[in-house]
């Protein structure tokens, strides 16, 4: 293994989340931000990873990070209301699924979280 190989430790990452092992997976997920501090696929998975943890405050710097990398990627903004809404701040969560949507939210994720927000 290539210490220095970005996607490795990005997709060592992702497969200890699917596992369910969270040390490694954010251990994996560091090693890449030290090799590229701008792989936005790192910073949504240390999000997840701390959302499995329920640790929301730390899931939401993540989340932070990842869409201020990928502003036009829906499913960063969908992630981050999504955290927004297990803190309770539910005004934040509504222009974060707005947002989502004016970036062409595919799954519909965006307008159903609203919808449930709104009802």
């Amino acid at each position: 293994l290539n210490r220095h190989y970005l996607s490795a430790w990005t997709l060592m990452g992702h497969e200890y989340v699917e596992m369910r092992n969270t040390a490694a997976a954010i251990e994996a997920y560091r090693r890449a931000l030290d090799i590229n501090p701008r792989d936005y696929r790192a910073w949504y998975g240390l999000g997840q990873t701390y959302e499995i943890l329920q640790m929301h405050f730390y899931s939401l710097y993540y989340f932070r990070k990842a869409t201020a990398l990928r502003p036009y990627d829906a499913r960063m903004w969908c992630a981050m209301g999504q955290c927004y809404e297990c803190l309770e701040k539910y005004e934040e969560a509504i222009k974060c699924y707005k947002r989502a949507y004016e970036n062409g939210d595919r799954e519909g994720i965006a307008l159903n979280k609203l919808g449930k927000l709104y009802s």
